[in-house]
């Protein structure tokens, strides 16, 4: 037979053990605030555009995540942002350079034009060094005052125009060597943009990735 005082202290166990039960679990469910919100991460819903936040030492940003069609207002990081610019900027370029055959015809017409343009200057320079040269030894051979007096003249005078066919011809050489160049990053333009585009995407995609 159980004591009176053996059944009192097994109630008063019960009960307390009930109770520190009860207190567990409430301390469990007040761990956690009613009114706490989710982890800012990529993805994570926000309201007001444009607002900014820090956490752990990351910067997020409120706004629409471009890549995602019809995306509404959540939070992003500042490298996501920078990544979906740009991807964006990459796109554009590849949308500019659309039309590659237009453009490459466009430098052929300038190249052709640069070309002839250097052969005439070339061939002009060629014929003003060979009369110099004529005209000087004419004017060291002549002893004729007047003859002496206009082959001085027309020695001067082919001695500029050999300094300014000079220049222009070495302009010219620029010009040629500029178009080529023009030409030939234009035709590997169509490849390299396209990588661009793949890369800057590829990029974007890890960036914004959701909980990052």
């Amino acid at each position: 037979m159980i004591a009176p005082y053996q059944r009192r202290f097994s109630m008063f166990r019960k009960v307390t053990l009930t109770l520190l039960a009860a207190v567990l679990v409430a301390g469990s469910v007040t761990a956690v605030p009613a009114n706490a919100a989710a982890k800012i991460s990529n993805g994570v819903a926000c309201s007001k555009a444009g607002a900014t936040t820090k956490v752990s030492g990351y910067s997020y940003q409120c706004a629409k995540n471009t890549l995602v069609k019809n995306s509404k207002l959540t939070w992003l990081s500042v490298e996501c942002l920078s990544a979906i610019k740009g991807y964006t900027a990459a796109l554009k370029a590849k949308t500019d350079l659309a039309n590659v055959s237009a453009q490459t015809a466009e430098l052929d017409a300038q190249l052709t034009t640069a070309n002839e343009a250097l052969a005439k200057t070339s061939a002009a320079l060629d014929s003003a060094k060979a009369q110099i040269n004529k005209s000087r030894a004419t004017l060291n051979t002549t002893t004729n005052a007047a003859e002496k007096q206009a082959l001085a003249a027309a020695v001067t005078k082919l001695a500029n125009a050999i300094l300014i066919l000079t220049t222009s011809r070495s302009k010219l050489d620029s010009q040629v060597k500029d178009l080529i160049s023009k030409k030939a990053l234009l035709a590997s333009a169509p490849e390299q943009l396209n990588a661009n585009v793949t890369d800057s995407k590829a990029s974007a995609d890890l960036l914004c990735a959701k909980g990052f």
